[in-house]
């Protein structure tokens, strides 16, 4: 009688967004579930995953880069089986397939949910394909298994998949696909089932997250559900990313103004503040509009956090463009910003606008908005020195620890660095006294 195998350790990567390692940590409990261990490094696995990006260019490089790392471990014999898995696939599998035959098994944004089996069946040697289900990603729920990758004080929460928006430098509905959210009651669950792990600090996060509901209701439903998981005992911070800058309601406003744990912290995503370059990039909102926006923001929640991303050399971006968008960065003040240069994108319709806009000049664009705002944020975090905080600890020890601030969002917003001891996971009272280029300093006090 033949002997059933044994469970591979299996080496997981995970590249990209946050969106990406809910997809990981989803997958990764399916693996757990089917009686898999988790190996910490590549040599002392037998199978390897790695989840990619293909949102941008800078994003698929990076993604090859690791398949063919990995690839070269399997050809070596170092490992039994190699599957690569999320946008990429979706987007090039039968691309893929052809070009990279040391690669096992093409697993896209459709079939995260069948992982165990797709990687059995890879083993085995029964199968070497492509498995995407062309449009759709699969929308896990609170019954799914899921591992959590890295701190276990926080956590995303992943509330839908899929975008409606027809922005023209986007990928991301021909990826993902339309738009679907989870149900109200699900989310909690979940938010509830984190803050029982010891969670304490839970991302919200989506590709559109104010559209939240509007696939089951017909109208967006993210005040209800904001409201909702405020009331999620356990959670000392939640913070809602990826806010669109058309839909931001003032019910939804009211919400956040009235909330306990719901952090007044507002990721919206303008993109440009050139009229032209805005009804280019078909995102439905003018430079006036988005003014007025920030200034909601601003005058119901006094003290807010306000953070942005812009995109420069877009097709047809002129001098006088970048300056309206240069002058509007030093106008509104965010608290932060993040600058990205246009990645011209196949099957969009910016890939065929002309005005090509040369990569140096892209580059200068970049770096210029890049130091302007670099001194406004040195001038906001200067002005908070003397102020008394709490810092949700990341990392730490006897002597010194690396934790955020309510208003700095994991990996994207700078970190505090506390002169005293602590644990991951505590939320400790400081005083902040002094800024390290993108970081604040701090020292603990009773």
């Amino acid at each position: 009688m033949t002997s059933a195998p044994t469970p591979p350790r299996v080496y997981f990567r995970t590249l990209g967004c946050a969106k990406n390692q809910v997809d990981s940590e989803v997958m990764l409990g399916q693996l757990a579930l089917a009686g898999c261990a988790i190996a910490e490094e590549l040599a002392d696995a037998d199978v390897a995953i790695v989840n990619t990006c293909s949102f941008i260019a800078s994003a698929r490089e990076e993604s090859i880069e690791a398949i063919l790392e990995l690839a070269d471990a399997r050809e070596q014999g170092a490992l039994g089986a190699l599957v690569v898995a999320g946008c990429l696939p979706q987007r090039y599998g039968a691309e893929l397939a052809r070009e990279l035959p040391e690669v096992d098994a093409f697993v896209g944004t459709g079939e995260f949910q069948n992982i165990a089996r797709i990687l059995e069946e890879a083993r085995a040697g029964r199968s070497r394909g492509v498995y995407v289900d062309a449009g759709r990603t699969h929308l896990y729920d609170e019954h799914s298994p899921r591992l959590l990758l890295g701190a276990r004080h926080s956590a995303y929460l992943k509330i839908a998949e899929g975008c409606d928006r027809v922005c023209a430098f986007c990928a991301i509905p021909a990826i993902r696909g339309k738009f679907q959210s989870r149900p109200i009651g699900s989310v909690v669950a979940e938010a509830r089932m984190l803050a029982e792990q010891g969670v304490r600090e839970v991302n919200v996060v989506s590709q559109d997250t104010l559209s939240f509901g509007k696939d089951r209701a017909g109208r967006p439903q993210l005040a209800e559900l904001l409201r909702a998981l405020d009331g999620v005992e356990g959670l000392d911070w939640l913070r809602f990313l990826y806010l669109y800058p058309s839909a931001l309601s003032d019910d939804v406003l009211d919400a956040f103004a009235s909330a306990k744990r719901v952090l007044p912290y507002f990721d919206v995503p303008l993109q440009h503040a050139s009229d032209s370059l805005l009804r280019a990039m078909k995102r439905g909102v003018t430079a006036e509009r988005q003014r007025k926006l920030v200034g909601r923001l601003r005058a119901r929640l006094p003290g807010a956090a306000l953070r942005t991303t812009f995109i420069v050399g877009f097709p047809g971006e002129t001098d006088a463009d970048f300056a309206e968008l240069l002058a509007f960065v030093r106008e509104t003040r965010f608290d932060r910003v993040g600058v990205f240069r246009y990645s011209d994108e196949e099957g969009t319709p910016a890939h065929a606008l002309p005005g090509r806009v040369p990569r140096s000049i892209a580059r200068r664009r970049h770096r210029e908005l890049m130091a302007a705002q670099r001194e406004i944020m040195r001038e906001k975090l200067a002005a908070q020195v003397g102020e008394l905080a709490h810092v949700l600890v990341d990392s730490g020890g006897r002597d010194r620890a690396v934790g955020r601030l309510w208003s700095q969002a994991p990996d994207v917003d700078g970190s505090v660095l506390l002169r005293a001891g602590a644990q991951p996971g505590e939320l400790v009272r400081a005083r902040l006294c002094g800024v390290r280029d993108v970081d604040l300093e701090a020292e603990r006090v009773a």
